[in-house]
């Protein structure tokens, strides 16, 4: 049986615009609802720029992922342990090496058949396919893939990404002439303990007007430091939180947050492991004085010596003087805890907790098959999930840019950002997939095309056959 108690206020005066409600012994006015206007907050605490919502005081963001020169926790446990190191490397390798593309996507139902908005959405695919080819270009010095890698480790480990935008005017081809656009770079990473403040007006999730960086740590190799605070506007800043309570909640959810107690624990048992081997290489001596000739204070003390010096790479002997003195040699595996229980355990919890239980899995053999599949089919999820962070983030470069190079278009309500997609992050079955490209070509239901061949010989990792027959 479940009791509910429902609080009622009650309506002490009715007015022709507005209700007077009593709560707590007070008289309070019930606004009317202003549909085009936020009447909450999001309710994360905030406290001169800084969000007070980690409950842990040894995990406050300015602790856990640091400030100024001190990287915090989370970076020293990402740069230290190496389940945190497989698990990052290994989703920033499947998603970096995936083949991305920028596709026209389809005009919404309702500007079908509008020839302006076909018209907006041809010149604005045009300007993102510029940005995108200078995105990804081939000996760019700061490639695509390299701001992938940059989005996913701070924001997997550090709890969000900030990068700075930057963009310069370019001579463009837009509806068949030239035109001079601001096309923007891709953004340069911003350290996460160098954020010092969020600068907001009243909401966090509608009112972001800058960050306060704080490099008072960093000088260069002449002696100069430059500016020790430095306040960038949010309309130049790329933010990509981690699981964000609001689009207010700055600081994001790093993913080392709940393996963090786990992480130290087994850095602890793998110290204590350590320890044992040392003891199981060398033992235990215990040295039995005969009661009835006991020994001297003189061979006592050589006898020490002897024990204090012994080291694992020396033949263990040992001089004792006359009488029935007895010497026990203790076993290792009598003194040494066995801990790879605990390790195997440990890891299995970290696993979880970081979200590559799956790798694990298909490492040490573990479960039936059919777990094993599904522990794959689940990697695949958990890959697309992170591809798909920094996809939204370069959607909504393009469509801020999209917004200042073409206002008219915006003023219209008609932008329509291109897709930032990718193949899917997996082990493709590339026979399979051959034999239903066959079927699907030959029922007529696919067209093959220029573009779709390239395409495939990029997801298949096909050579090009040129005319002369070189490959």
């Amino acid at each position: 049986m479940v009791m509910m108690v429902e609080r009622a206020l009650p309506v002490v005066e009715m007015r022709e615009d507005q209700d007077i409600v009593e709560y707590r012994g007070k008289k309070l006015t019930v606004p009317k609802s202003e549909w085009d206007q936020r009447q909450g907050v999001n309710g994360i605490p905030f406290s001169v720029g800084r969000q007070q919502l980690e409950y842990n005081r040894a995990l406050t963001p300015y602790k856990a992922r640091g400030i100024s020169s001190d990287v915090g926790l989370y970076w020293k446990l990402g740069s230290s342990m190496p389940m945190v190191r497989d698990a990052l490397m290994g989703m920033t390798a499947a998603i970096t090496a995936a083949p991305w593309r920028l596709e026209l996507g389809e005009l919404p139902t309702y500007w079908q058949g509008n020839a302006a908005a076909a018209a907006a959405r041809k010149r604005q695919y045009e300007f993102c396919s510029y940005v995108w080819s200078k995105w990804t270009a081939t000996g760019a010095d700061y490639a695509w893939a390299q701001w992938l890698a940059d989005v996913l480790r701070f924001s997997f480990v550090c709890g969000f990404y900030t990068g700075e935008k930057t963009a310069s005017l370019v001579p463009i081809k837009v509806d068949g002439k030239m035109r001079r656009l601001l096309c923007p770079d891709l953004p340069c990473a911003i350290m996460p303990w160098t954020v010092d403040e969020w600068v907001f007006k009243d909401n966090p999730d509608t009112g972001m007007l800058a960050l306060v960086q704080r490099t008072y740590s960093q000088t260069d190799s002449f002696g100069g430091s430059g500016a020790g605070e430095v306040v960038i506007p949010w309309e130049r800043v790329c933010h990509v939180p981690l699981l964000p309570a609001s689009p207010g909640d700055l600081e994001g959810s790093s993913a080392l947050r709940p393996a963090q107690v786990l992480l130290k624990a087994k850095q602890k048992t793998l110290q204590l492991q350590t320890l044992g081997t040392e003891v199981n290489t060398l033992g235990l001596l215990v040295v039995k004085e005969d009661g009835a000739h006991p020994m001297t204070e003189d061979a006592r003390a050589e006898i020490k010596m002897q024990l204090d010096g012994r080291t694992a790479e020396q033949v263990a002997y040992l001089m004792l003087p006359p009488g029935d003195h007895k010497v026990e040699y203790i076993r290792p595996s009598d003194t040494v805890p066995d801990l790879s229980k605990q390790i195997e355990t440990l890891d299995q919890q970290i696993g979880k907790a970081l979200g590559n239980v799956h790798r694990l899995m298909s490492l040490q053999g573990t479960g039936s098959f059919a777990a094993r599949k599904d522990a794959s089919g689940e990697a695949r999820d958990t890959m697309d999930f992170w591809a798909d962070i920094p996809a939204r983030a370069a959607e909504r470069i393009l469509r801020q840019f999209i917004e200042i190079n073409f206002p008219l278009d915006a003023a219209l309500g008609m932008v329509f950002t291109p897709n930032v997609n990718h193949a899917a992050v997996e082990e493709l079955d590339n026979e399979s997939r051959m034999r239903t490209l066959a079927g699907y070509a030959n029922a007529g239901l696919i067209t093959p095309s220029p573009e779709i061949q390239s395409q495939l010989r990029k997801e298949l990792d096909l050579t090009t056959t040129t005319s002369d027959g070189e490959s």
